[in-house]
């Protein structure tokens, strides 16, 4: 039996930096006085962005841990075939030759400044982002170490980003655990929150939460919002067909 595409759940959300918000770019040389750890910005407007693959990866490795998937060896699950109730492949995906076992389901775009705070921000003569400075504790003497502080930069908090997630669904043996799929993503959402998103999140860095959450236009920021503890054996029914 051939495999058939059905339909696209689309996940749309504006999701609120909380605290300084970092995910992090190369740079090629150091500038006295300069900013030591730049962000990830686009090239031409140099406005900042989240990358789909940074959100992904996280939305995947929250789902590993929390659906106790992590291999005793710490291996990730990226070579195995999908086997039955296999969220996780399902989900990302698979590098197995046979795409017919795995065909990734999940899309996560660029997420973007939100035009409205944005705009807010540049009439106010703002900056986008804000350079934080960070020294290191000589443990012993409980003061500053001796090498100067290294310059961080962040999108600061209050900043608000459109987060546009496709998960794609396909015609497959047990297809309605897609729906359970979909539904665990919604929930990795929900853990992100309770997380941190970027670098650094250990020491405060990249809090986020969720205003609003839409499915194929459908509001559910009130469910999403709702009194909640992730059950390991059923996921929280967001998506219902």
């Amino acid at each position: 039996m051939s495999i058939e595409y059905l339909k696209t759940y689309r996940i749309e959300a504006k999701m609120e930096v909380m605290s300084g918000l970092r995910v992090g770019a190369g740079k090629d040389s150091v500038e006295i006085g300069g900013i030591d750890s730049p962000i990830v910005k686009h090239p031409h407007s140099l406005q900042p962005y989240i990358p789909g693959s940074s959100l992904k990866g996280k939305l995947r490795s929250i789902l590993e841990w929390a659906l106790q998937c992590i291999e005793d060896n710490g291996d990730v699950w990226g070579t195995r075939t999908v086997r039955p109730g296999d969220v996780i492949l399902r989900t990302f995906g698979t590098t197995a030759k046979n795409w017919k076992e795995g065909p990734t389901r999940l899309i996560v775009r660029d997420a973007q400044l939100c035009a409205e705070w944005r705009g807010k921000v540049t009439q106010q003569g703002l900056p986008l982002t804000e350079a934080k400075s960070e020294v290191s504790i000589n443990r012993l003497q409980g003061k500053a170490a001796s090498m100067g502080p290294r310059i961080m930069e962040r999108v600061p908090a209050g900043a608000l980003f459109d987060v546009d997630l496709l998960f794609k669904r396909y015609s497959v043996e047990d297809d309605n655990l897609d729906l359970a799929c979909v539904n665990r993503v919604i929930e990795a959402m929900r853990l992100l929150e309770e997380d941190a998103l970027g670098g650094s999140g250990s020491r405060g860095y990249g809090r986020v939460q969720f205003k609003t959450v839409r499915i194929d236009g459908e509001d559910i920021t009130a469910a999403f919002r709702s009194p909640w503890k992730f059950d390991k054996a059923a996921p929280q029914r967001f998506v219902k067909e």
